[in-house]
C-alpha cells in the first residue's frame, strides 16, 4: 500500500512539473497581417502592432550568451521587433563563434545546418520574450549588386524556399536587399520573394531595405510579394525623413511605410570622419522617430553605433564604446516613450495632417510634425525644439479635432511623463477667427531650445482618453 502511495505521489509530481513547465513557455507569437485600410500592421486579432525594431545587423555572430544579453535588454526597452542579416558583410568567410559559415564551401545552394542551428535559437529566444525577428536573407551591398551576384535566380529562389520553409512558424518579416540599389538585379530579388513564398506558403511580410535616401518603393511598390515599404533616410543630423515616409503614404496602391534605418545613436553626422565631425544625439533620434510615425509611418527602426554591427566594431575612436554598454545609451530606452504614446490611442486612426498647424512646420532639426484620428478624436503634434504650437482645432466648418471641448497634455518624449494643460471650450480665439469661422489656440511649450522636444496631445475631451504615459503630479 506505501508503495502504491509513493508511486501516485511521484507521478502526481511529474505531472505538476510537465504542467508548469508548459506554462513556463511563452505562447507563440501571433501572425502578422496589413491592416484594413492598409496603412498598418495588426496581429491575428486584428489588434495593432507597432514596429519599434532595434538594429543589430551582427546579431548572428554573437555567442547565445551574448544574444540572450541583448534580447533580454531590448525587450525590457519595449523594442517589438529585432532586424538582424543571416549572411552579413564578410560572411562568406566570417565564422559564428561555433565555427560554423552560413554555407558549406561559400555555396549558397549549400545552407550549413551548424549555422542556423544558432539562428533557430536566437529566433526562438527572441519569441520566448515576445520579440519578432525581421531577417535579413544577405547583404544586398556585399553579395547582389549589378556588378557582382552571389545568388543567380536559380539559387536565390532555392535559397528563398530553404528560408521560408525553415521558419514558416516562426515569428519573422523578411527584408531583401539590404543597403543598396536594386537596379539591374531586380528578378534576384523576385525570385527570392517567390522562394519565401513557396517555404512558407505566404504566411510572413516582405519587404526591401534599400540604400539612403530611398525607398523600396523606387522598384517594388507595385509588385504583390512587397507587402510594405521600407525606406532608409540615413544617418544624418539634417534627415528629412518625414518626405519619403509622406511620399509613400501618398502612393497606391496603399501600402504600410517603415523608415527601416535612419539616425543611428552616437554614429558620425553623414558616416564622416575626423575630430570634430558631430554624433548623432538622443534628441536627433527622437526627432526622426517622431517625424516619421506622426508623417503617416507604421514602423521605424532605432540603431546604435556600437550595437548594430557589434561583433565586428572595435573601440578605435573617442567616444567610443563598447556595445554591451552602448546598450544604455538614452535614445535606446527613450523609444518606449514612442510606443506608449502611440499605445495610448487608437493607433489604426492616425492619419497625417500637417494643416492642423496654424504656422510654418519648419524643418529638420526645428520641425513640427502632425497627425490626428481619422475621426478627430485627438491629436498628436511633435515640435522638436519646443517650439510654440498653434493648433488650427477646426477650419473653418471642418473640425480637425471633434468635440466641443478639447483636453490637452504635454507629452515630454525624454520621460513619457504627460502633463495636463487644461480643457478648453472650442470656441473662436480672436477677430480673425471669427472672420473666418476658424478655431484655434495657441499652446506654450514648458522649455525651448536643442533637446526640448515635446509633443502636444489633444483629446476631444468626450471620449475621456486616459491621460498618455504616466502623469506628473
Amino acid at each position: 500500500m506505501k508503495s502504491w502511495h509513493k508511486c501516485a505521489v511521484f507521478s502526481a509530481a511529474i505531472v505538476l512539473l510537465a504542467m508548469s513547465a508548459q506554462l513556463s513557455v511563452a505562447a507563440p507569437l501571433p501572425r502578422l497581417h496589413i491592416s484594413e485600410n492598409h496603412r498598418f500592421f495588426v496581429k491575428a486579432d486584428g489588434s495593432p502592432f507597432l514596429y519599434l525594431a532595434d538594429t543589430a545587423w551582427g546579431l548572428f555572430h554573437f555567442t547565445r550568451e551574448d544574444a540572450d544579453l541583448y534580447l533580454k535588454d531590448r525587450a525590457a526597452k519595449k523594442f517589438t521587433v529585432i532586424q538582424a542579416t543571416i549572411l552579413h558583410w564578410n560572411g562568406l568567410t566570417a565564422q559564428n563563434p561555433y565555427g560554423a559559415t552560413v554555407f558549406l564551401d561559400k555555396d549558397p545552394t549549400r545552407p550549413n545546418e551548424a549555422f542556423f542551428q544558432h539562428v533557430d535559437y536566437v529566433v526562438d529566444k527572441a519569441e520566448s520574450l515576445g520579440l519578432y525577428m525581421a531577417l535579413v536573407p544577405l547583404w544586398s551591398r556585399s553579395y547582389v549588386t549589378e556588378k557582382y551576384s552571389l545568388l543567380d535566380k536559380s539559387s536565390a529562389f532555392s535559397y528563398g524556399k530553404f528560408l521560408g520553409r525553415r521558419y514558416r512558424d516562426k515569428p519573422v518579416i523578411w527584408i531583401l536587399g539590404s543597403d543598396y540599389l536594386a537596379d539591374g538585379v531586380e528578378d534576384i530579388w523576385r525570385e527570392l520573394a517567390a522562394g519565401l513564398a513557396e517555404g512558407d506558403g505566404g504566411t510572413h511580410l516582405k519587404t526591401y531595405h534599400p540604400t539612403s535616401p530611398r525607398s523600396s518603393s523606387q522598384w517594388f511598390h507595385n509588385e504583390a510579394w512587397l507587402d510594405f515599404n521600407m525606406t532608409q533616410s540615413g544617418h544624418r543630423i539634417l534627415n528629412r525623413n518625414y518626405e519619403l515616409i509622406a511620399a509613400d503614404y501618398a502612393r497606391t496602391p496603399v501600402k504600410p511605410v517603415v523608415d527601416g534605418e535612419s539616425t543611428y545613436e552616437n554614429i558620425t553626422d553623414n558616416l564622416l570622419t575626423g575630430p570634430d565631425v558631430p554624433r548623432i544625439q538622443p534628441y536627433h533620434v527622437r526627432r526622426t522617430a517622431y517625424c516619421a510615425f506622426f508623417a503617416g509611418a507604421a514602423g521605424y527602426a532605432y540603431g546604435c553605433d556600437e550595437v548594430y554591427g557589434a561583433e565586428s566594431r572595435r573601440q578605435t575612436r573617442p567616444g567610443d564604446m563598447s556595445w554591451k554598454d552602448a546598450l544604455e545609451r538614452p535614445a535606446a530606452s527613450q523609444m518606449q516613450h514612442v510606443r506608449t504614446l502611440m499605445e495610448s490611442r487608437p493607433m489604426l486612426m492616425l492619419i497625417p495632417d500637417q494643416m492642423l498647424l496654424y504656422d510654418d512646420p519648419m524643418g529638420t532639426t526645428e520641425r513640427i510634425q502632425a497627425c490626428r484620428a481619422s475621426d478627430g478624436s485627438f491629436a498628436f503634434i511633435y515640435t522638436a525644439s519646443g517650439r510654440n504650437v498653434k493648433v488650427r482645432l477646426r477650419d473653418r466648418i471642418y473640425d480637425k479635432v471633434s468635440g466641443q471641448v478639447t483636453r490637452a497634455y504635454w507629452y515630454d518624449p525624454r520621460q513619457g511623463t504627460s502633463t495636463l494643460i487644461g480643457d478648453f471650450p472650442k470656441t473662436p480665439n480672436g477677430p480673425a477667427d471669427t472672420r473666418r469661422g476658424d478655431v484655434s489656440r495657441e499652446f506654450t511649450t514648458p522649455s525651448s531650445g536643442p533637446g526640448n522636444d515635446w509633443v502636444l496631445v489633444l483629446d476631444d475631451a468626450s471620449k475621456n482618453y486616459p491621460a498618455p504615459g504616466k502623469r506628473t503630479p
